[in-house]
């Protein structure tokens, strides 16, 4: 497969991916353009599964890039002998307003453990089989398939936790039609 074509196959579910790990655009584009630097450069001759591959790279690449800002944080935190956040707090209209457009999936998703996210990610947003997804991993098919079995189950205990807002009096969606 050539540069161009490797590049236009798999740049939508590397973006994704990046994407859902690191909820941010821009880091996601620029991780994204990361792998395809280092994929065009590598050699590719021996490599079985080219999905499974890049999204290995693609998860290499984002975990570095969240340790190397949780590595900075922690420093600036010490150097200042601050221990708040970063950011100034938000209004009680921002927090709502994020809370609303950011998807309840991705929040569920926000909720797994890492390594639970990071197998149901590759398995059902990247299309990778099982034995691709245990490949990009690095672990084997029984832990991959262990993997995407627990990470349903929490989602499906956090979906079962979330409690259904009552019903007010005149409410438009309210049962009484």
């Amino acid at each position: 497969m050539g540069d161009k074509e490797l590049f236009e196959t798999y740049k939508e579910p590397v973006y994704h991916y990046c994407l859902y790990m690191l909820h941010n655009r821009t880091d996601a584009e620029d991780v994204c353009q990361e792998v395809f630097v280092k994929a065009l450069l590598a050699d590719r001759s021996g490599i079985e599964y080219l999905k499974a591959w890049l999204m290995r790279i693609a998860a290499n690449k984002c975990h570095s890039l969240v340790r190397r800002r949780t590595n900075g944080r922690m420093k600036e935190k010490r150097a200042f002998g601050l221990n708040l956040p970063l950011r100034s707090p938000q209004s009680v209209e921002q927090t709502y307003e994020y809370t609303e457009t950011s998807g309840e999936f991705e929040e569920m998703l926000g909720r797994l453990k890492p390594k639970l996210r990071e197998a149901l990610l590759l398995y059902y947003m990247a299309d990778l089989s099982t034995a691709e997804t245990a490949q990009a991993l690095g672990v084997p098919i029984g832990t991959a398939k262990s993997r995407i079995s627990r990470g349903l189950k929490a989602l499906k205990k956090l979906t079962e936790k979330e409690p259904a807002l009552p019903e007010k009096e005149g409410d438009v969606h309210a049962s009484s039609y």
